[in-house]
């Protein structure tokens, strides 16, 4: 027998500061299967679609990460805003991303689609 929870997960995540000791403390959570949906319709309007129908790969990769980050993280209740994100490290937002697809169970939409681009 199986059980599954309708708890969400939700982890914190510290954010260091460019000032010396200064932290932050926010939370990755896991989205409901609608907000996934919304998320996934996104990520569909940036495939390239060659004439036959066939998907082509990552038509726009600007604030492919950064959305699905701001879908998910928060500074309370408030998600922290796709602008934000984008002026984070590269590493930084590469690392919360993939802790992001994990969390949700993404990835493979991402992979084949970054896949088809190279």
């Amino acid at each position: 027998m199986k059980t599954y929870s309708l708890k969400k997960n939700e982890v914190e995540i510290t954010i260091e500061k460019e000032e010396a000791g200064q932290s932050e403390v926010l939370s990755l959570r896991e989205m409901t299967a609608s907000k996934r949906d919304q998320y996934l319709d996104r990520l569909a309007r940036r495939i390239k679609i060659s004439p036959d129908g066939k998907s082509q790969g990552v038509a726009k990769f600007d604030g492919l990460q950064a959305d699905l980050i701001s879908s998910c993280l928060f500074r309370g209740e408030v998600p922290v805003t796709p602008a934000e994100v984008q002026g984070w490290p590269a590493a930084v937002v590469g690392g919360i991303f993939k802790d992001a697809q994990d969390m949700n169970k993404l990835g493979q939409e991402h992979a084949e689609a970054l896949e088809k681009n190279e």
